[in-house]
């Protein structure tokens, strides 16, 4: 696993290093990993030539002959490097073109490039999902007129795609021969880690500069040294953005001063002097700020100039940093008894019982430790649990959701240098029986269901009070634990219900949304705002009869975000559902409704949450193994998934 990945030094040396001076820093070696040995070690980025405020073709092609001409081997671009989503692969074949009409030798030439982000109406947003990756990748071969890539990056990770199915649909592509090499953008250690698992990390393209020195301190660079990738530093001089910030930083003018550069330049052969990995990524539109970068790159610092800058700034890792680079021994996969010290982590998402579980662990003398209870993060629970394996009772349970691998590693890191197993215990719980669990459980505590407001009022003191968007990111991202990662036992439970508890009714029911399913309006709006602008559809009342006569109650479930909007008054949405009841002439056992916003879904009473469902079950007893849907949309379709009753679309159960 990732010990075998990562061959680090011994502490010892570590220590050797980590105070010695910047000129220390200076890796002997001159190459770039895949990139070989580059006579100019700088490349060009195409963003500021291909996206907004870009210059005409015809001078960007002119701009990346002159970088050519000048030595410059590496161009760096991406998919998204364009205005908008019509203008998709605009840098790529931006750089094809400029390379085909180019007289020198195009042999040595490398173009890198990236997926993952999408360039909606001039936005930038992630998409990394498996199927959108491979439609990119097939966009930029053609772009480019290769058969294959040779450096694809991951533009950035997205945060509603499992990291692991973004991992292994680059892998994919390299094994079907698309992608030479592979390289990430944006990540920090774990995701390295992580992402070493499936393909060798070629590169790694994070903002490197003497104003954010973040990849330096916190381990990043340390990593592309020792697993020797590239290490592509993106906005060298802070971004165009932060020019008026460089000029006023005082690291940089004792260098400055001395050499009778800019402090742009001294900024830029700072980083130069780092060596290699280090490649700088510089954007620039103009011939006059390309030969400036170039000319920095001829500056030799002595040790003057390493001490001039290292009484200002420092690139050295922090001992956090340090901790997480040192090497570890294997895991321990002997699996401990009962009084034996270890961890044992309780995952699954929000409202799968791991708080039931959990009672268990604590009855037989573990000590708990949960985020929602100590605050912070999970990374600040890490001191608490180092101090508990040191302690009299070296036997510990965590029970947060723990969804991904980048959010498990620090902790099973942490047993591996002290030599403790870890076991896992996952509650496999469909996103529906979640949450099921978390209506139920507002219901018992609050007796009613949450609006927004009010949800989030009460979570600042309730900790199991999640919101809908925590448990659509959970079951967005989830990575299913595996013994590769370092657990000693990983033990699965499969969700059953307990119907003796709540949700034991036993009358049928038949749940009918309203607007389109039921009535229509007469104006042609999409909902009605006034009782006499209703029509009913045609055939709806002999239908609803028969169920009637088959002992089923008839209950109204109904979004009417038009309340959150303006567009009515609670009071106007229920005169029409009491028009809409007298036009049906069939007896309604109860109208629910959920008067909240639609975008985002923010309560879980707004179809498809639960909420309405559960709660009409709770107040009426129902039998909610052997209940009804019928409606006319998606959401509705959902909405029945998510309580288990059984779906009728409205057209066909009134036909």
């Amino acid at each position: 696993g990732c010990t075998e990945f990562f061959p680090l030094a011994r502490r010892a040396a570590y220590v050797d290093t980590r105070f010695l001076s910047f000129a220390s820093l200076v890796m002997s070696i001159s190459s770039f990993g895949i990139l070989g040995e580059l006579s100019v070690p700088l490349a060009l980025g195409l963003l500021r030539l291909s996206t907004e405020g870009r210059p005409d073709h015809a001078a960007a092609i002119k701009l990346i002959h002159e970088a050519l001409d000048a030595g410059i081997r590496v161009l760096d671009t991406a998919d998204s490097y364009c205005l908008h989503e019509r203008d998709l692969h605009y840098g790529e074949t931006l750089a094809a073109e400029a390379l085909r009409s180019w007289s020198g030798s195009r042999n040595d030439v490398r173009i890198l490039t990236k997926v993952g982000m999408t360039r909606p109406k001039g936005r930038w947003l992630p998409n990394a999902k498996p199927a959108h990756i491979r439609k990119a990748v097939e966009g930029s071969l053609r772009a480019l007129g290769v058969e294959q890539l040779y450096l694809l990056q991951l533009h950035a990770p997205d945060p509603s795609t499992p990291f692991a199915a973004q991992l292994e649909m680059l892998r994919d592509l390299q094994a079907e021969g698309k992608v030479l090499h592979l390289g990430l953008c944006n990540v920090d250690v774990p995701e390295i880690r992580q992402a070493h698992e499936h393909f060798t990390v070629a590169a790694i393209q994070n903002e490197l500069s003497v104003m954010n020195r973040k990849a330096a301190t916190e381990g990043t660079l340390a990593l592309a040294k020792e697993i020797g990738a590239v290490f592509l530093a993106h906005r060298p001089l802070g971004g165009h953005a932060k020019v008026d910030t460089l000029e006023k930083n005082r690291a940089m003018q004792p260098i400055a001063v001395r050499h009778r550069i800019t402090k742009p330049q001294a900024a830029l052969a700072t980083l130069h002097y780092l060596g290699a990995p280090v490649l700088p990524i510089v954007g620039a539109t103009k011939s006059s700020s390309l030969q400036s970068s170039l000319a920095a790159l001829k500056i030799a610092f002595d040790a003057q100039d390493s001490a001039a800058i290292s009484s200002k700034i420092s690139f050295e890792m922090n001992e956090a940093a340090f901790d997480q680079l040192e090497k570890l021994p294997p895991a321990v996969t002997t699996i401990p008894n009962d009084s034996d010290p270890q961890i044992v982590i309780i995952m699954g998402p929000q409202g799968a019982g791991k708080s039931s579980l959990v009672e268990r662990y604590t009855q037989a003398g573990f000590g708990r430790l949960n985020r929602d209870q100590q605050g912070g993060s999970l990374d600040d629970l890490l001191p608490h649990v180092n101090a508990a394996l040191g302690s009299d009772n070296p036997r510990v349970v965590l029970d947060n959701t723990y969804g991904t691998w980048v959010s498990r590693w620090p902790l099973l890191r942490l047993a591996r240098a002290r030599g403790v197993p870890v076991v896992c215990h996952y509650l496999n719980t469909p996103a529906s029986e979640a949450l099921t669990n978390i209506v139920l459980r507002v219901w018992q505590r609050y007796g009613k269901l949450l609006g927004p407001d009010e949800l989030k009022e009460f979570s600042k003191t309730d900790g199991n009070l999640p919101p809908p968007a925590a448990l659509a990111k959970f079951f967005a991202t989830f990575e299913a634990p595996s013994l590769s990662e370092g657990f000693a036992k990983i033990d699965e439970t499969h969700f059953q219900r307990d119907y003796t508890h709540g949700l034991n009714g036993r009358q049928k029911a038949l749940l009918l949304d309203v607007d389109g399913t039921l009535r229509v309006t007469k104006s042609g709006e999409p909902y009605p705002t006034d009782p006499n602008d209703i029509e009913i559809l045609p055939g709806r009342r002999e239908k609803l009869l028969d169920y009637i006569a088959r002992d089923y109650q008839l209950f109204l479930v109904s979004n009417q975000s038009g309340v959150a909007g303006g567009k009515l008054t609670e009071s106007d949405a229920k005169a029409c559902f009491e028009r809409t009841i007298e036009l049906l002439d069939v007896p309604i056992r109860a109208v629910s409704f959920c008067p909240h916003p639609a975008f985002p879904t923010s309560c879980f009473c707004r179809k498809p949450m639960p909420g309405l469902g559960i709660a009409l079950a709770l107040q009426h007893q129902l039998d909610v193994r052997a209940w009804i849907m019928v409606g006319d949309m998606e959401s509705d379709r959902e909405f029945a998934a998510a309580i288990g009753a059984e779906y009728h679309e409205a057209g066909e159960f009134f036909a």
